[in-house]
């Protein structure tokens, strides 16, 4: 059962990803990801406070999706989610308690909401 936790301005129409949420707040953030091996970023989404996060660029083409707490279509983020297909909502509020990092949330761009599918992180 998915619990919707949040809404936002949606970038690219069309599109509901899955992925395990990560917050990034510094370019360290984005180098542990880099350090986990190549394919890490793929089923990331990637929670930042602002959506002119450019330390993101190492991984923001592979990732699953972008979720930004404030932005907007002009965005450099907004911009990278058009131009890769990147599932992406912008200026969200959230309606419930932030998930942790590892839930596997799901965005879905049609509705402009992100759910939680499941608050376990992979290890449990």
């Amino acid at each position: 059962m998915t619990t919707i936790v949040a809404s936002g301005n949606p970038i690219v129409a069309g599109a509901r990803v899955q992925g395990r949420l990560r917050r990034f707040t510094t370019p360290d953030d984005v180098i542990a990801v880099l350090d986990e091996g190549d394919d890490a970023a793929t089923e990331l989404v990637a929670l930042v406070a602002d959506a002119g996060a450019t330390f993101l660029a190492p991984i923001e083409a592979d990732l699953a999706g972008i979720i930004c707490r404030a932005g907007d279509i002009e965005s450099h983020l907004a911009i990278i989610s058009r131009d890769f297909g990147i599932a992406a909502l912008m200026n969200v509020s959230f309606s419930a308690d932030e998930p942790a990092d590892g839930a596997l949330v799901e965005i879905d761009t049609d509705a402009g909401t992100l759910a939680v599918v499941d608050e376990s992180p992979p290890d449990s």
